[in-house]
């Protein structure tokens, strides 16, 4: 076999093979005389077909399951005698055909993964959040907890700052009334809601009165249909509730899942999570900060179109969370740029894992697949599902591969301490992670 490599582009290669016309004739007849112990034919023995009688029959067939076979077999025998780097299977530029003198030649162009030079990282330049959980951030969090187990009183007045006001509305668009039968209940806690517009309306209001007025739903209304619209609205103030604090007792402590009622082990139990949630929010604005020093170093970096097409659906799929909704190639347009990103910065930290021989920490992904499975109900259960599904187990893997390379590289690059809260760090990282490809 006659291999040659025309590089087309930096990630994509022409493979032209050639495979001697006598090899191929071999296989054929191979091919050939299995047949012949397989089939049956009128007025012959089984096994005893005389080959010629083969070869008229079945010659065609055969011919074409070898060269078939033969150009599968004789592509990947090529990859790896010339240790390609393949993003996505190769595609025939023609069919091949058997010929006689010169063989079987096979053309096909094939996408691989960009060839990188050495990356340093030594002049790297990274910020390091310097930040740790305090006794106020526990304190923070535990006011936090006690809001969400508010205790609500039905009062008799219009409702004042911090009050929550329950609501009936209907409303009139162009396209008919929302909701078609019946009406819409809203709970909304004056000066929180962000719905300013029907938080001043209810604030003039008792309970019991009604209202016709004209309302400006905001943006993000969790009813599409109103969403960002000015609308007529039928608004009733059904309730008026203020609100008290619980106190943290045991029955308090046992809502979040402490069985022993204890405060102080609450308190533990809020340090811990806290902690776990600002080492998440370190390590995302590490990575993001690293990944947009490596895209700046390879900013002329290509990556094969059909891998980020791959990635443009999956993320397109993300964000559908499973709707049963007909992909389409306009959707798919508005993240090509982001799939072409986030495949960039991937194949960047891959190769700084291979090149500085950084392989995965089983132990480490053992240790994140737990803590997402601390989550759920039943953990043991959330365990075994991840190791029983390569697909999501894998993508634990890259991500624990990926947080080992930001250790590595912080490490060995120029780092420096920034001094930031608890809360700093934490709206640090939720912009970061918007900004991650």
């Amino acid at each position: 076999m006659q291999v040659s490599v025309e590089n087309t582009s930096a990630i994509e290669k022409r493979l032209k093979i050639q495979v001697p016309a006598e090899e191929v004739k071999q296989q054929i007849d191979a091919r050939l005389r299995e047949i012949g112990k397989q089939v049956k034919l009128k007025g012959f023995r089984p096994g005893r077909i005389p080959f010629s009688v083969l070869r008229q029959r079945y010659g065609p067939q055969a011919t074409q399951e070898i060269i078939q076979q033969t150009a599968q077999t004789s592509l990947q025998q090529a990859i790896e005698q010339e240790s390609l780097r393949v993003a996505a299977s190769p595609r025939l530029e023609d069919t091949p055909v058997l010929d006689n003198e010169t063989g079987l030649e096979i053309n096909a162009i094939i996408e691989v993964f960009p060839e990188l030079g050495t990356i340093e990282v030594a002049g790297i330049a990274i910020e390091r959040p310097d930040v740790s959980v305090t006794e106020s951030d526990v304190s923070e969090m535990l006011e936090t907890l006690k809001k969400q187990r508010m205790i609500w009183t039905d009062v008799e007045r219009k409702p004042a700052a911090g009050d929550q006001a329950l609501v009936e509305y209907t409303a009139q668009t162009e396209q008919g009334r929302v909701p078609e039968a019946g009406s819409h209940r809203l709970a909304i806690v004056l000066g929180e809601s962000g719905f300013e517009a029907i938080e001043t309306a209810v604030s003039k209001m008792s309970a019991g009165d009604k209202t016709d007025l004209k309302l400006e739903f905001p943006a993000d209304f969790h009813e599409a249909e109103l969403a960002g619209k000015e609308v007529d609205v039928a608004l009733e103030l059904a309730r008026v509730q203020a609100g008290a604090l619980p106190d943290v007792d045991e029955e308090f402590v046992n809502s979040f899942g402490v069985g022993s009622g204890d405060a102080e082990e609450l308190n533990v139990e809020i340090r811990k999570n806290l902690e776990r949630e600002l080492g998440q929010a370190i390590n995302t604005q590490l990575k993001t900060q690293l990944a947009e020093r490596l895209l700046e170093m390879h900013a002329d970096m290509e990556v094969p179109q059909s891998v980020v097409s791959n990635e443009a659906y999956n993320m397109l799929r993300q964000m559908l969370r499973g709707a049963e909704i007909e992909v389409t190639d306009d959707m798919l347009q508005h993240f090509i740029e982001p799939a072409r990103k986030r495949v960039r910065s991937g194949l960047l930290l891959a190769e700084l894992a291979r090149q500085n021989d950084i392989v995965i920490d089983g132990g480490k992904v053992r240790e994140a697949v737990e803590e997402i499975a601390q989550t759920y109900e039943e953990p043991r259960e959330v365990v075994q599902m991840y190791y029983s599904d390569q697909r999501m187990l894998q993508a634990v893997e890259n991500s624990v591969l990926e947080n080992q390379v930001v250790d590595w590289v912080v490490n060995n690059a120029k780092v420096t301490d920034k001094s930031m809260s608890f809360q700093e760090a934490i709206n640090a990282a939720t912009q970061a992670a918007g900004q991650q490809p």
